[in-house]
C-alpha cells in the first residue's frame, strides 16, 4: 500500500501519471486533483509516447501508472522506463497480480470486479475515486484542511444514492438516443473536471456505437472546431453547477 512509500510519497515534488485510453482520462482528473488539493505539480503521460522520448525525471518525481489489467503493454514500459531513471513508481490497477501490480515499488488495488464489456466504466469511477483518496492524502499531509478533506470524503460516500437516480433517467436517455442514432458525428463539451468526462463520453461513443465523436474543452470551440458544427450535429455539454458552470452556459 502507499503508507509503506508514505514518506516518499508526501515529499514529491512532481507527480507524472502514464496511462492509455480511458485510464488517461481518469488520470487526466487525477493531475486537477493533485494540483488542487496537495498544491503538487503534476502532469498526464500517453504511455505509448512517454516511453519512446527522453522524458525528464528527476529526484522527487513519483510515476503513477494507471491500467485497468495491469498489463497495458506501453503503460508497462511507460513505468519501466521510469524506474530505470530513479522515480518512486505507484500504480493503480484492478487486476491482482498483473505486471504492473508486481513491478511498481507500490500501489493500490480497484477491486471493482472484472470489466465483462469491451469498454471500460467502472473501472473509470474507481480510478478516478482511488485518485481522489490519493490526492486527499496528500493534501492533508501539506495544507488541506480536515473540514474540506471531510467533505470531500462525504462527496465520495454520496456517490452511489448520486449514480441510482442517474440511472433513473434512462429512458430519456433512451430515447435521446433514438432519435439521434443515424448522425455520424457527435461533439463532447466540458469545461474543468468536466473536460476529461467529455473526452471520456466521446470515447465510450466511439466504443459502444463505432460512431465518430470528439471531446474538447468547451471554451476552445471558437479557436476553429465551431467551423464543423452542421446543422443538426448533436453536441452533448457537461454542465455541472461548479465554478465554471456560467462559463459553460455561455458556451452553450
Amino acid at each position: 500500500g502507499i503508507a509503506d512509500c508514505a514518506r516518499e510519497f508526501t515529499r514529491a515534488r512532481r507527480i507524472i501519471m502514464t496511462a492509455c485510453g480511458t485510464a488517461w482520462h481518469a488520470a487526466l482528473v487525477g493531475e486537477y486533483l493533485f494540483e488542487e488539493l496537495a498544491r503538487v505539480p503534476a502532469e498526464v503521460e500517453y504511455a505509448s509516447e512517454f516511453r519512446y522520448r527522453n522524458p525528464v525525471v528527476n529526484e522527487g518525481t513519483v510515476v503513477i501508472a494507471v491500467s485497468q489489467s495491469g498489463e497495458t503493454a506501453d503503460t508497462l514500459a511507460a513505468l519501466r522506463e521510469a524506474k530505470q531513471r530513479g522515480a518512486l513508481a505507484l500504480g493503480i490497477v484492478n487486476v491482482v497480480g498483473s505486471s504492473i501490480a508486481r513491478d511498481t515499488d507500490r500501489g493500490i488495488y480497484l477491486h471493482v470486479g472484472p470489466e465483462i464489456g469491451v469498454a471500460s466504466t467502472k473501472a473509470f469511477t474507481g480510478q478516478v475515486a482511488v485518485l481522489t483518496l490519493l490526492a486527499i492524502y496528500l493534501g492533508r499531509r501539506k495544507h488541506l484542511s480536515q473540514h474540506a478533506a471531510e467533505a470531500l470524503l462525504q462527496g465520495l460516500a454520496n456517490i452511489p444514492d448520486q449514480i441510482a437516480k442517474v440511472l433513473e433517467c434512462s429512458d430519456y436517455a433512451r430515447e435521446i438516443a433514438n432519435n439521434h442514432a443515424d448522425r455520424e458525428n457527435w461533439l463532447y463539451l466540458g469545461r474543468g473536471y468536466n473536460y476529461p468526462t467529455a473526452l471520456e463520453g466521446a470515447l465510450k461513443l466511439k466504443e459502444i456505437s463505432y460512431i465518430h465523436a470528439e471531446g474538447l474543452p468547451a471554451a476552445e470551440m471558437k479557436h476553429g472546431p465551431i467551423a464543423l458544427i452542421s446543422e443538426g450535429m448533436p453536441v452533448v455539454v457537461i454542465a455541472t453547477r461548479g465554478t465554471q458552470y456560467h462559463k459553460i452556459i455561455g458556451n452553450i
